[in-house]
């Protein structure tokens, strides 16, 4: 029999290429930490310095060692076998401490020995490429579960933290690597957030290109809030658990035992924060306005020392706690007054309704 036509054989290879893409089937999702981190996802996470990035990092790893719950998740490996490679690159911690905190969060002599603990002085300094070969060799040798790089900028190399090319060339060049050492475990990195913030959305808050925020399949953005004096966590990911889905912006509550958990929305504190706030102005006017019957409007900005559109607002939300005289018009100004003795209480129930006027 003749061999096929060339045309023929090209034909049949195309048409090869193609069903191969095509009846690519689904994997089923298999997670290190449940709908959080895929066992052989590649995350990071972001904040300002002493928004608690180290603190997360040295958790999980802890949860990963110990096989405990981190943010109340499973961690799906089977307990005792837990490995974690952790590249401590931020200098101004000393290793002391490190050390001092993952004793503190549990960690035994005996669990120690399945996490090997890496400093900025005993890692290839003169090439991005000689690093590379070295944590190829360390993967070997200690077949992690996960890998955490603390800082990631510490570790790979790019010209520009800004040059969305340099930046996605460092980045892949690392992930790369860990596919030519054959690794199937997850990979975490931290990277800093920037000065500036965006309310609207807070993932846009990480330092340099956005490149980074588009190599990681869980991105986890953290946040302190001094005033309010919290912490919180939020994350945007490629992969979700269809119970778990992603994390809105909600306060981080630390355990006795150093272990972290998820308490309430941000938003929620943030409404409740407004409430309060908006309570004890409106204490203050009525306050003002007992001790100051028929007072102008002139007169209680003057006292209060607060916007007129404010004090507008806070007349609104005491309704006829306030009466009014005049016809508020030049010469003839509205002068107000209270209608009746109030409190705190009264006060206090004129909020339930603030949301909706304001």
């Amino acid at each position: 029999m003749s061999a096929p036509a060339p045309n023929t054989q090209s034909k049949t290879k195309l048409k090869e290429s193609m069903t191969n893409w095509f009846d690519l089937p689904q994997p089923t999702t298999t997670w290190l930490v449940d709908g959080l981190i895929p066992s052989d996802g590649h995350a990071a996470v972001c904040g300002k310095p002493k928004a608690g990035k180290s603190t997360f990092l040295r958790n999980l790893i802890t949860a990963i060692i110990k096989n405990q719950k981190f943010f109340d998740r499973s961690i799906d490996i089977p307990t005792g076998t837990g490995r974690v490679l952790y590249l401590h690159l931020d200098r101004k911690d000393q290793p002391w401490r490190v050390a001092k905190e993952l004793r503190d969060l549990g960690i035994t002599e005996e669990e120690s020995l399945r996490l090997v603990f890496k400093t900025a002085q005993e890692i290839p300094l003169d090439s991005f490429e000689k690093r590379l070969d070295w944590l190829k060799k360390q993967i070997i040798v200690v077949k992690p579960h996960l890998i955490v790089i603390d800082l990631m900028w510490q570790f790979v190399v790019a010209n520009n933290a800004n040059d969305y090319n340099a930046v996605l060339d460092g980045i892949n060049r690392l992930q790369d690597a860990l596919i030519a050492a054959k690794y199937h475990g997850a990979l975490i990195v931290a990277l800093h957030g920037r000065k500036a913030t965006n309310p609207n959305d807070p993932a846009d808050d990480m330092l340099g290109s956005t490149g980074q925020r588009g190599s990681f399949s869980t991105n986890a953005f953290l946040a302190r809030y001094r005033n309010q004096g919290v912490y919180t966590i939020m994350t945007e990911q490629t992969e979700r658990d269809e119970d778990y889905g992603e994390i809105d912006e909600t306060v981080i509550i630390r355990n006795v035992d150093g272990t972290l958990s998820l308490g309430r929305s941000f938003r929620e504190l943030a409404v409740e924060e407004t409430q309060v706030k908006a309570e004890a102005q409106l204490r203050r006017l009525l306050d003002y306005i007992t001790h100051h019957p028929g007072c102008e409007m002139t007169a209680i900005i003057d006292g209060l020392g607060i916007a007129k559109k404010t004090v507008l607002r806070l007349l609104k939300m005491a309704g006829n706690l306030i009466c009014t005289s005049g016809e508020g018009v030049k010469g003839n100004p509205l002068k107000y007054s209270v209608t009746t003795d109030h409190d705190s209480q009264t006060a206090a129930m004129r909020m339930t309704t603030y949301a909706g006027v304001n």
